[in-house]
């Protein structure tokens, strides 16, 4: 009977150890757990900073795309500039070379000196109100003058007065001048009217 209490006390005492220890494995399982869930919720809230870091790196390039297109207008710009900037120099530099007419003494004294006359140079197919003023300035006032003034000539004057009379082409002012001062006006009409834009063809 003895044997059978020892027995059972020693049944008893390995229940209650083994009770103790599934508590408190248990207790650190939960405690595993609890920290596992931590460290999840902590992955998806770095996963989500990481997904708003890249949003902004990306809106960073498209910001950087744009300066990069405005940069280069500025620099078009900046060009588009200097190249007007060149040409009023080079028209200002043009017109400070143009040698001063002086009227010579003996010629003054022997004969009064003949009026400027000033023909409407815009009826001249390819010349218009800007480039009739900048031939004016070059001294080319009449049809005359502008007979006598080689293409090659004009065309020096409109390089330097800069890029925006680089288009015309003064290949067949003289010859139109030229029936112009002789006024064979028919003749001038039936001639331009062959030009295409103030050129032959």
């Amino acid at each position: 009977m003895a044997l059978l209490y020892i027995l059972i006390g020693v049944l008893v005492g390995w229940l209650i150890e083994w009770i103790i220890d599934w508590l408190y494995w248990r207790g650190q399982v939960f405690d595993l757990r609890t920290e596992l869930e931590d460290c999840r919720r902590s992955l998806l809230e770095e996963q989500e900073r990481a997904k708003q870091f890249q949003l902004k790196i990306s809106k960073l390039e498209e910001e950087n795309v744009k300066l990069h297109a405005q940069v280069r207008d500025l620099e078009a710009r900046l060009d588009k500039l200097s190249d007007e900037r060149n040409a009023a120099l080079q028209e200002l530099q043009a017109l400070k070379q143009q040698p001063a007419t002086e009227p010579d003494a003996s010629t003054t004294a022997a004969a009064p000196a003949e009026p400027t006359k000033y023909d409407d140079l815009k009826k001249i197919e390819g010349i218009g109100p800007k480039i009739e003023k900048l031939l004016n300035q070059a001294g080319i006032r009449s049809f005359t003058e502008l007979a006598r003034t080689s293409s090659e000539k004009l065309r020096e004057i409109l390089r330097a007065a800069g890029s925006r009379f680089r288009l015309a082409d003064p290949t067949t002012w003289p010859r139109q001048a030229k029936l112009a001062a002789e006024e064979r006006w028919d003749e001038l009409q039936e001639y331009q009217d062959a030009l295409n834009g103030g050129r032959e063809g």
